[in-house]
């Protein structure tokens, strides 16, 4: 699929479904629509006369001379916004396609009404390319289907000044784009193909292309060295663990640069569950919808996606990736219940509940990721299901004692959408984690406050560090049909931390 960015009136691009945006309720259509557009009074009445109210993401498509205009709502003025944006262009993209139509041009929406042009550039097509994301790798499709493709999404610009900036804005979005639907297919894989040792060779083969330091640490390693939290969990399966530490440095600075060395970076170190099935262990999981345990991988999938963006972005700042790949598996082999663990730190855990390991292989991540020195460090996990029925599907659970990096983490959520809600880290839920025979027990005795115990497990794993725990157990998967996310994998994380890396000042 080509993504093309000219300078044009919106009607001028030949043999391409013309999109329009309008607002619900309003009767001046030269407050959004392009110049080209709004001068066409023909085209505006047309408009007017289908009935169409602009409710947000509502669609009309009509006929144009030997072409089509697809209208679609942004909703009411009042709640304009660059996801606004984002969802028209995934909205779009998905009718253009399923009406079997080849090409589609995007308006360069007003700036004076949703920000930058660069920024505003960058949602339409990231909102487009995210939308038409299929998982076809494994199934036979019908030749119908086959030829409902877009081959084309050309970003159409007015104003010559814009030009430069819309182009820097698509550009960047084809890059994130790639690297949310690289972890959505990986999420969406099934667990025998997606094995830890499939997630080793994915990092392997993103570290040859961007020229980056690749660590992959064995299970035997993993037993002699002392990760006894990763190792607990993956002695019960035939796939060996696989620690994976993946690193992107900046390219140094060139030769006479005013500053020496390298450029002046911070250090992130992003930790991500990789828990490619999960059966609950000997606390098996109930049977019913267990197949969707293949994406308790998510938070692996996605530091991959962050690191493969970043490293095409050629971001000013160190990342480093640090994957605990595993399956968690019933056999005979399989850690118990009542079992004592020795983590990586020394610390001792006892295993009340082998159904909640992801704390026990990110508390080795945690650990690990001191030796990097890091300026900041985020877990990302699908870690309790104490989260979904708290926050539901539309909100990552964000707890951290930083006040700063909270601030940081919401106000990249909000440009993202990737939202986070906080939730309280306070000391009085510690003592709950407290074991009678050794140092931490992995879950409550009480079965309250699931979400808030757990990142407190991890708390004692991230002792000194400038740390937040993201728990993306509800927002990982969708059942829900969006604009720019269809049903199954989201890829949740990678725009999150992205815009986190970027503005961080």
């Amino acid at each position: 699929m080509r993504v093309v960015v000219k300078r044009a009136g919106i009607g001028q691009v030949s043999g391409a479904v013309q999109v329009i945006g309008a607002i619900e309720g309003e009767q001046r259509p030269e407050r959004l629509l392009p110049a080209s557009v709004a001068r066409d009074r023909a085209l505006v009445g047309l408009i007017q006369r289908s009935g169409f109210r602009g409710a947000s993401n509502e669609t009309t498509l009509l006929p144009k001379g030997t072409g089509w205009v697809l209208v679609v709502g942004l909703g009411k003025s009042k709640d304009l916004s660059v996801e606004r944006v984002r969802q028209l262009a995934g909205t779009a993209a998905r009718v253009v396609r399923a009406r079997g139509l080849k090409q589609v041009a995007l308006p360069l929406l007003s700036d004076r009404m949703f920000g930058a042009a660069d920024a505003v550039a960058q949602a339409l097509i990231e909102g487009a390319l995210l939308g038409l994301y299929r998982y076809d790798h494994l199934r036979t499709v019908p030749a119908h289907e086959r030829n409902r493709r877009i081959d084309t999404i050309t970003l159409v610009v007015e104003r010559a000044a814009d030009l430069a900036a819309a182009r820097k804005g698509a550009a960047k979005a084809e890059v994130i784009a790639e690297a949310v639907l690289f972890a959505r297919d990986l999420i969406t894989g099934p667990s025998n193909i997606v094995t830890p040792t499939y997630l080793a060779n994915q990092a392997r083969a993103i570290a040859k292309e961007h020229r980056l330091k690749c660590q992959v640490i064995s299970f035997a390693t993993l037993k002699r060295l002392g990760f006894g939290g990763i190792v607990g969990v993956a002695q019960g399966s035939v796939h060996p663990a696989q620690f994976i530490v993946l690193e992107y440095r900046p390219a140094p600075r060139p030769a006479g640069s005013s500053r020496r060395g390298r450029r002046a970076t911070k250090t992130f170190a992003f930790c991500g569950k990789g828990i490619t099935f999960d059966t609950g262990g000997i606390s098996i999981k109930p049977s019913a919808k267990m197949e969707l345990m293949k994406y308790d991988m998510a938070g692996a999938a996605a530091v991959l996606g962050v690191v493969k963006a970043a490293a095409a972005l050629k971001l000013p700042v160190r990342i480093v990736g640090i994957i605990a790949a595993t399956e968690n598996m019933p056999s005979g082999s399989a850690q118990k219940p009542g079992d004592v663990i020795t983590t990586l730190s020394g610390k001792t855990v006892e295993v009340l509940n082998t159904d909640a390991e992801g704390r026990l292989v990110l508390a080795d991540c945690l650990h690990y990721a001191k030796r990097f020195k890091p300026d900041v460090v985020v877990d990302l996990a699908t870690l309790t299901g104490a989260c979904v029925v708290a926050l539901g599907s539309e909100a990552i659970g964000l707890m951290t004692k930083h006040e700063q990096l909270a601030s940081r983490i919401n106000q990249a959520g909000q440009t993202t959408y990737e939202r986070v809600w906080r939730l309280p880290l306070w000391d009085e839920y510690g003592p709950a984690m407290k074991s009678d025979i050794a140092d931490l027990r992995n879950v409550t005795n009480t079965g309250e406050a699931g979400t808030i115990t757990a990142a407190k497990f991890l708390e004692e794993f991230a002792e000194g560090l400038p740390w937040a725990h993201l728990d993306i157990a509800g927002t990982a998967w969708t059942d829900k049909d969006k604009p720019y996310i269809p049903k199954g994998a989201v890829g949740v994380g990678v725009r999150l931390l992205l815009s986190l890396m970027e503005n961080w000042k």
